[in-house]
């Protein structure tokens, strides 16, 4: 046997086969382990205790109706991951698909020692089961043909094998017709393709009552198993998946030339949009790494910070190794900036170390440059949650009284954006940033430029 098969509440005449693993309902046994799942869902009822019938149908017991509804529930589920698995569920029709259980819920009426109390029970249709809807009419009956066109005529060719029906039915869903009552067009069995897998609604088996001899029905349903392994391997075997040796392909029937003609001009432009496609996407990601400025921290943040101050026009100028992040140049003004990322607020100890830098670079050049520090603050939120001051209070009156400039890295890019899309702004805006003493106050608001 190539397939794994388990019967679920099948009974085989309380016979046990060594090529079904029969489970119960109720059973924690996984029906995920197996190729094939073949379920009696008129056996499942049976498998819980009725105390009495209500409106002419079974009762379960208030605690084998609890232990039911988790059991219906967990199976339930599985059946639909063995479906989305591509594997095979074959399912057997009650005679009878409804019984009740109760629900756990009570109404009361009268009052002291009038009072009385009636248990709720609500009507369960086994069916429900199915991830299809099946309208299911009783019958019973053994009469039956089958479509010869389908590769399940098969089950029905198997020597001394019978089957009988309980209900013929209809359904909306869209199946694969295999067997009739006999001279009618009433389904007794259908295949049902769902996500990759197969549902075969198909007649019940015999007990071995109906058979001459415990061995002839121990012979006939092993050859049902071995037909429905067999089958499984037949059903998954498609023609889309055949292939030719490769001198084949220097002879063309029918249409072939011009579909591989096709094929051809339609890869020349599969090329075509694929080297688009690249440019494409370098031109994406010029464009998306200027967000490292409200993202980044170290040398990422200060390789994009120059970026942005070389497309503004500011010249780099060379600087001495573990001395200021940036020292540029613009219009003859020159400029030293700290350049910080920080999952806070800025701190007065960043002012600190840029006017270390203005105070060296005023040594070593003899003139004062404009101290800018430039802070990506709050980096790892959300812009829209950064709703805390960059530079708070207590920092600002420092680097005010030493004239320096304090601006976010998102302010920073509203300038850079500003510029690229109005370029006769530049100056003006560019003059505003460096007169600034203290916080800047331009592109406070990002939802402006972003």
């Amino acid at each position: 046997m190539k397939n794994s098969i388990a019967g679920l509440s099948m009974s085989f005449s309380h016979m046990n086969f060594k090529n079904i693993d029969l489970l119960s309902f109720n059973s924690y046994n996984s029906l995920l382990d197996y190729d094939i799942v073949i379920i009696d869902l008129g056996g499942i009822s049976l498998e819980y205790t009725s105390e009495k019938n209500y409106a002419g149908k079974r009762l379960l017991t208030e605690h084998n109706s609890f232990e039911f509804v988790a059991d219906f529930k967990r199976r339930k589920e599985e059946i639909k991951d063995l479906l989305a698995l591509g594997k095979t569920l074959y399912v057997m029709l009650p005679s009878e698909a409804s019984f009740y259980i109760y629900t756990g819920k009570n109404e009361y009426s009268g009052t002291g020692r009038n009072r009385q109390t009636t248990n709720i029970v609500h009507e369960l249709n086994i069916l429900n089961i199915l991830p299809i809807k099946l309208n299911v009419t009783t019958g019973l009956g053994s009469k039956l043909a089958y479509s010869t066109d389908s590769p399940y005529k098969s089950l029905f060719e198997i020597k001394d094998m019978e089957y009988y029906y309980n209900a013929y039915f209809s359904s909306e869903d869209n199946g694969i017709p295999v067997a009739y009552i006999a001279n009618t067009e009433k389904n007794i069995s259908k295949v049902f393709p769902i996500n990759a897998g197969r549902l075969i609604v198909f007649p019940s088996i015999f007990d071995e009552g109906d058979y001459s001899s415990e061995k002839e029905y121990r012979k006939v349903i092993n050859n049902f198993l071995h037909t429905i392994d067999d089958l499984e391997e037949e059903i998954k075997v498609s023609l889309d998946d055949y292939s030719l040796p490769e001198w084949a392909d220097k002879y063309n029937i029918l249409t072939e030339k011009n579909e591989k003609e096709k094929i051809e001009e339609l890869n020349k432009e599969i090329e075509k949009l694929e080297i688009e496609k690249e440019k494409t996407k370098g031109r994406l990601s010029s464009i998306q790494k200027y967000k490292l400025a409200f993202t980044a921290s170290g040398k990422e943040l200060e390789t994009i910070i120059y970026e942005i101050f070389s497309e503004l026009g500011f010249k780099s100028m060379p600087i001495e190794h573990n001395r200021a992040d940036g020292i540029f140049e613009y219009d003859d003004l020159k400029i030293v900036t700290e350049i910080k990322g920080v999952n806070g607020s800025s701190a007065e100890k960043h002012g600190a170390q840029l006017e270390k830098w203005v105070s060296e670079f005023v040594e070593k050049e003899g003139t004062i440059p404009k101290a800018i520090l430039i802070v990506n603050g709050f980096r790892k939120k959300d812009l829209s949650a950064r709703n805390e001051a960059v530079f708070p209070n207590q920092m600002i009156d420092y680097s005010t009284k030493r004239e320096h400039c304090l601006i976010s890295t998102v302010q920073l890019l509203g300038i850079f954006i500003d510029v690229k899309n109005n370029p006769s702004k530049k100056e003006e805006i560019i003059t505003k940033l460096l007169n600034t003493v203290g916080v800047y106050s331009e592109y406070m608001d990002f939802k402006k430029f972003l």
